[in-house]
């Protein structure tokens, strides 16, 4: 069995047992206020955006409940960064989270490199986030591809970890609600002037994520605005 398949396997059995839990316990718990990540803002900081649009088929492939898809630059005539986010709601065995590590070979992506770095995204006083940082090549088209897991407050990269937080989630918070964030962009120079770039992109937005995203019970100021025009009430029975 190849490395690929061992690990779809086991990630597959991992999500396997958090669904059974989740299903034995019935009505779903509730989640926490957040706007639709479909309305992410298309200005972060000194980046400008333009949506793009997902096809149909990729649409009914993810099954997200909502998700945004932005193309970034901050320099007229230089690459941009691509923002992806997907958002569930409620993961099941029909819709859930797909991992990177396996959509990218498949889509025709050779992942040329891979490493797990700490990075500090949201200020000095938060705790540094795990993120998958990825050399991708299709043909002559090579990118610096960084992406995590965003899940009722666990930041984490390893989705064999999100994998036990789902059953635990699921069992003591009656909660599967979660989410991917993936950036992209083109290797022009050099994978460390993509990273750094990149880097200096995620600190401005991910600090704007948990209005999006929910976590934990209680864990944002919005979050406790449960009367706040224009949020997702965030409960689904």
């Amino acid at each position: 069995m190849s490395p690929r398949s061992r690990n779809m396997l086991l990630s597959s059995a991992f999500m396997l047992l958090g669904f059974v839990g989740l299903s034995r316990i019935g009505a779903q718990g509730a989640i926490p206020p957040h706007f639709p990540l479909s309305n992410f803002p298309d200005r972060v900081g000194e980046w400008t955006g333009v949506r793009l649009p997902m096809d149909e088929k990729t649409k009914a492939l993810l099954n997200a409940d909502s998700y945004s898809s932005i193309l970034f630059t901050n320099t007229p005539g230089t690459p941009g960064i691509l923002f992806f986010s997907i958002y569930y709601d409620r993961q099941t065995p029909e819709k859930n989270i797909h991992s990177p590590a396996n959509c990218l070979p498949s889509s025709g992506w050779a992942i040329l490199s891979h490493r797990v770095d700490a990075l500090r995204l949201n200020g000095p006083s938060q705790p540094p986030v795990n993120v998958n940082v990825n050399v991708i090549q299709k043909g002559l088209d090579k990118q610096l591809v960084l992406y995590w897991y965003q899940e009722r407050g666990h930041l984490f990269a390893n989705e064999y970890r999100g994998r036990i937080y789902l059953i635990r989630d699921a069992l003591f918070l009656h909660r599967s609600d979660g989410a991917l964030v993936r950036v992209s962009m083109p290797i022009r120079h050099s994978v460390q002037d993509a990273f750094r770039t990149e880097l200096r992109f995620l600190r401005t937005l991910a600090p704007l994520l948990p209005r999006y995203i929910p976590g934990s019970s209680g864990q944002t100021e919005l979050a406790k605005r449960t009367n706040k025009p224009g949020l997702s009430a965030g409960v689904r029975q």
